[in-house]
């Protein structure tokens, strides 16, 4: 991997930081991270869902984007997908915005990933 492809890297390396680290914490302290998990959000499901089992599939999903990120494969998915991910916590979030400020700028550095990779295809 050449200086070209750096800004790609430490994209990928920083989302995929952090994608980790909260989906690690979130099963280490889930009462830390459950007040994060909207109700409307568990509206949206069409099966009864307690808001704990849904934090911990979201974090097996961050998780799972983490691995892809780092992977390095099928970016433009990916970036996307954590995108959407990111977009999401943002949305149904809201309120928060004195937390979730951090969220909106990794939102835009998924999506400058997609742009990268969007360009190398």
């Amino acid at each position: 991997m050449g200086l070209r492809n750096l800004p790609q890297l430490c994209l990928r390396l920083g989302l995929a930081f952090t994608l980790l680290y909260a989906a690690w914490s979130a099963f280490q302290n889930p009462l830390n991270w459950i007040g994060f998990v909207s109700s409307d959000f568990i509206s949206l499901i069409p099966f009864q869902v307690s808001p704990q089992e849904l934090l911990m599939a979201l974090s097996i999903v961050q998780a799972g984007l983490a691995a892809l990120l780092l992977w390095g494969k099928q970016l433009v998915f990916v970036s996307l997908a954590v995108s959407a991910f990111l977009l999401g916590i943002i949305w149904f979030n809201l309120g928060a915005m004195d937390i979730l400020f951090r969220d909106v700028g990794l939102f835009f550095s998924a999506l400058a990933l997609f742009v990268l990779a969007k360009k190398q295809k």
